[in-house]
């Protein structure tokens, strides 16, 4: 005989496979939709009606608002006294022998740049592209200024070589092909 409590089992056990069934084929129809709607690479498609608008607006007034703080900092942290701004190394205006005067920095002309390509056997001469440069005993060697480093610091030699980078300057026309060089800042 049959007990009561196997039938109830085999009861739920035939609801348990027509809900597994009716859920496979729910996400089935899920999939479907989903790979018809493009979203199963990971593509979620978002609706943005009135949000879109709003943020807008909001973008805008941030942004206003930024740019009239900024304009009120501006004008109240830089106002101008009228030009009665002392200059540096004086004291209210009057130079002071005291105090040092600012270092004085700058960029340095180069017209002559780039790498040796061949040296003259006078070892005086050479070739920096189609370049000729002609070195005298009147060229100077180095970087010079009150915040250049020590000359034996610098990498600048007196012997040139193929292969050495090379870096200078002169007054001549560098279009004519032959110049003389004023100054030779490095040499290595």
């Amino acid at each position: 005989m049959k007990k009561p409590g196997y039938k109830e089992a085999l009861s739920k056990l035939k609801m348990s496979e027509d809900f597994r069934e009716r859920t496979i084929a729910m996400l089935e129809r899920e999939q479907h939709k989903m790979e018809a709607d493009g979203a199963h690479k990971g593509e979620i498609r978002m609706n943005t009606v009135n949000s879109t608008k709003k943020n807008k607006w909001a973008a805008w007034s941030v942004g206003v608002a930024a740019c009239a703080v900024l304009a009120v900092g501006i004008v109240a942290w830089g106002g101008n006294d009228g030009g009665n701004v002392p200059a540096p190394g004086t004291n209210n205006g009057v130079v002071d022998s005291q105090q040092p005067a600012p270092p004085i920095s700058g960029k340095a002309a180069v017209n002559i740049d780039g790498v040796i390509e061949e040296v003259a056997a006078d070892g005086k001469s050479f070739r920096v592209g189609d370049l000729w440069v002609s070195v005298t005993d009147e060229t100077e060697y180095g970087i010079p200024g009150p915040n250049a480093p020590e000359a034996s610091e610098q990498l600048v030699s007196k012997e040139f070589k193929v292969g050495n980078a090379v870096s200078g300057f002169t007054s001549d026309d560098v279009a004519s092909g032959k110049v003389t060089a004023q100054r030779i800042y490095n040499n290595f």
